[in-house]
């Protein structure tokens, strides 16, 4: 089982020796201002070149989650804390936005921030990992809540709005004769 899943699972720690219930426990300052945190809450196949220890989803990764309840109810729980940092939640299988929701204190209604990309790698990493309603279900309700609350630029909801799209590798590795 790879880095990935024994961290989704709590057995091994990120780069900086912390484990995903750590990650979990962290208040919103902390969420807003620790940067790679993500990286390992919500992995991709894709990372941003300057976060070098991040882990990259692989096919190993995605079958893993394809046949795993409990990842995916791990990365659930991922997802519900950072919809609580966001000012959203879930409930009944909707997400909608909490009554405190507001601009000056959820910064990714801005028109600018980190918090953007941590929105795209969380919709293409629930998407890569299996979850592809799941992650169309948090897209559409954070753009749906930047359009009516915050000032998102259109670019931004545009980036999001093709994050879950997965290129799917269909070559065939031949073996040299």
């Amino acid at each position: 089982m790879n880095i990935i899943c024994q961290f989704t699972l709590g057995k091994k720690y990120d780069h900086y020796e912390r484990s995903i219930e750590q990650l979990w426990a962290l208040d919103p300052f902390w969420l807003e201002y620790d940067l790679d945190y993500i990286q390992w809450l919500f992995p991709i196949d894709n990372p941003k070149l300057e976060i070098i220890r991040a882990p990259i989803v692989c096919q190993t990764t995605r079958d893993y989650f394809q046949i795993s309840d409990v990842l995916r109810r791990r990365q659930l729980h991922s997802l519900k804390v950072m919809l609580n940092f966001f000012g959203m939640e879930m409930t009944n299988n909707t997400i909608k936005p909490l009554a405190s929701l507001n601009i000056n204190d959820h910064l990714w209604l801005q028109a600018q921030g980190y918090n953007h990309q941590r929105i795209r790698q969380i919709i293409r990493s629930l998407a890569l990992l299996g979850q592809v309603e799941l992650s169309s279900l948090f897209q559409m309700a954070m753009i749906d809540t930047a359009r009516k609350h915050g000032c998102v630029p259109e670019s931004i909801l545009q980036y999001w709005q093709t994050a879950s799209l997965i290129e799917m590798d269909y070559s065939i590795a031949l073996p040299e004769s």
